[in-house]
């Protein structure tokens, strides 16, 4: 059998196995060229040698062979302490990675900790890690021994190594960092006066998506990265991307829970600032009913009692939903109450809000519509509409009369005057606001519509309470909507004149 060496013996293995080859025969031998007499040594597929000595050929292959298998033998035991090892190392560095990130930590903090173990399980004085920002650009979030000039959050320059290893989704294994001092800002940045010559720089991905890189260099000893430093480091950067996708999760859930909160804080407040319990105004039946869309609304109502008797009652309506509309109809509110307690006519109190939406909404396109409703002591009541839905009045015969059509909404156009309307209650008689979440509540048969809502309020019983005809009309929406989220605030004032002494 022919001496078969493994394929990657280096010329100093195979000077040693010559030379224990020399040892175990008892004689001093040479490896003369591949096509010379005497027995061939293989090595990956190919002559290697010719061996010479005094034995005879077949022993001399034998003993040559036997000999090859232990050294295939020690280069397989090798092999597999280095797989050992790294296999170790990378599950220690998982290990401690797990044991340093928490439920809080900071995309910094994380890098901070992975950049510390990463330091020490490679031996090196220089490194960093990366990460990409929203536009793309990466940002030095981790460093060790860098230079002054270059503090953590500094935005690495486009067109470096680093950059072309973030692009590339690959693994960068540069043995003399001199050859590449020109290309970029990596080398500039990271190695310039770096003490050793090897640089490895490594995509961190997440999802198979890479969202940042580690590079390490100035490893003690000045010794190189070798292949399997570079194995190594890429499943260590492997799992630095689950690291900080997990650290990202976290934030998100946090913002999120953070956000729940607040906006339950919010609705509490707006809900707060409704009218709450019985609304008691002598001669009068009023109930009010607000449910948003969402968390908050751009809904809301009031109903205020007048000194001299009747009330006051508006129902307003800001453009859109959520947040920037709960936070316009805040201030509005609180103008339309200072308006409503300085007891002005409808008409005024419409003015004076249009002047203070437009300040106020400037170009955001934002708007607010209201019906503003004051009522007498004696029954009788002025409407005036800013681009509301119409009021409805239900008489004591069932028939039902929009009211308070038209009108500018307010925070749109400078308008010189407001048009009022004059209706009396006789005690029986009611009133409906409403905003037009009411008839544009979508079914199946699609909107619930002006002319549905009419032929259901001319429905209603004549002495029927204001609360109950308010929460008739919620449930019959949610009915029509079967199930669906509502897409608007829906908001209901009823107003009924009482019958009896006033």
């Amino acid at each position: 059998m022919k001496p078969v060496l493994p394929p990657e013996i280096s010329s100093a293995d195979f000077d040693a196995w010559l030379a224990s080859l020399g040892r175990l025969c008892g004689q001093s031998l040479e490896a003369r060229g591949p096509r010379s007499p005497g027995p061939r040594v293989v090595c990956n597929g190919e002559e290697l040698a010719s061996l010479s000595g005094e034995l005879p050929a077949p022993v001399l292959e034998e003993a040559a062979a036997l000999l090859s298998l232990l050294a295939e033998d020690r280069h397989a035991q090798r092999d597999l302490v280095v797989q050992t090892a790294r296999l170790w190392k990378e599950l220690n560095f998982l290990t401690s990675v797990a044991r340093a990130l928490t439920v809080h930590a900071t995309e910094e903090e994380t890098a901070r900790k992975l950049l510390g173990r990463i330091v020490r399980l490679l031996g090196v004085t220089r490194a960093s890690i990366l990460i990409a920002r929203e536009d793309g650009r990466l940002v030095v979030v981790a460093a060790e021994g860098l230079a002054h000039n270059v503090p953590v959050g500094t935005v690495v320059p486009e067109g470096g190594v680093a950059e072309r290893v973030f692009r590339s989704g690959e693994t960068v294994l540069i043995e003399d960092v001199d050859r590449i001092e020109g290309e970029g800002d990596l080398p500039g940045m990271l190695h310039r006066d770096a003490r050793t010559r090897s640089f490895l720089s490594v995509p961190i991905l997440s999802g198979g998506v890479p969202i940042g890189v580690i590079n390490v260099t100035d490893r003690i000893g000045a010794r190189p990265f070798s292949s399997e430093d570079k194995k190594l480091i890429a499943a260590i950067a492997s799992q630095a991307g689950i690291a900080f996708a997990n650290v990202r999760l976290l934030a998100e859930a946090r913002r999120h829970e953070s956000m729940r909160k607040e906006l339950e804080l919010a609705a509490r407040i707006q809900r707060s600032l409704l009218p709450s319990g019985g609304i008691v105004v002598p001669g009068w039946d009023v109930a009010g009913s607000c449910e948003p869309a969402a968390w908050v609304g751009g809904d809301s109502f009031q109903i205020l009692a007048r000194p001299g008797g009747g009330l006051w009652a508006s129902v307003a309506d800001v453009s859109g939903h959520g947040i920037s509309a709960a936070l316009l109809m805040a201030s509005a509110r609180a103008a339309l109450r200072a308006l409503v307690v300085a007891d002005l006519s409808p008409a005024e109190a419409a003015r004076s809000m249009n002047d203070l939406m437009v300040t106020d909404v400037g170009d955001t396109g934002m708007y607010l519509t209201a019906v503003l409703v004051r009522a007498e002591a004696d029954g009788r009541v002025v409407l005036c509409s800013l681009g509301h839905p119409p009021a409805l009045l239900r008489r004591r015969d069932g028939s039902v009369l929009p009211l308070s059509l038209g009108g500018a909404p307010a925070g749109i156009l400078d308008v010189e005057t407001y048009a009022e309307d004059e209706v009396v209650l006789e005690p029986g008689e009611k009133l409906l606001l409403y905003s037009d979440g009411v008839t544009e509540a979508e079914g199946v048969s699609g909107p619930f519509g002006e002319e549905r809502l009419a032929r259901w309020l001319a429905s209603r019983e004549e002495g029927e309470a204001s609360a109950a005809t308010a929460s008739a009309l919620v449930s019959l929406l949610k009915e029509h909507q079967g199930g669906v989220p509502p897409r608007d605030d829906v908001t209901v004032v009823v107003i009924n004149r009482a019958k009896g002494e006033c």
